[in-house]
């Protein structure tokens, strides 16, 4: 696999989205995203590695946001730097 294929894996790109954007509305993931189901299950796994944490909003309707943990934040530094390396 080329490294600049690495970077179009669904969840590297919420990584580096989050990254860029910081907290972000689940909307916001589904517009970079080219399917709710890849969306949905990249963020459940980014979660189960506590990359990505999810803060449910009590408002009508419920509102999803998504941030990066501390590592996640990590990481998507360094995806960064292999991204910024490619480009």
């Amino acid at each position: 696999m080329k490294i600049s294929q690495i970077i179009q894996i669904a969840s590297v790109q919420i990584l580096l989205y989050l990254c860029e954007k910081g907290e972000v509305r689940h909307s916001e993931l589904s517009d970079i995203m080219k399917s709710r189901g890849t969306l949905s299950l990249s963020l459940k796994d980014l979660i189960e590695e506590e990359l990505v944490q999810r803060k449910v909003l009590d408002t009508k309707p419920i509102q999803s946001l998504y941030s990066l943990t501390e590592k996640g934040a990590l990481v998507a530094k360094e995806l960064q730097e292999v991204k910024n390396l490619i480009s």
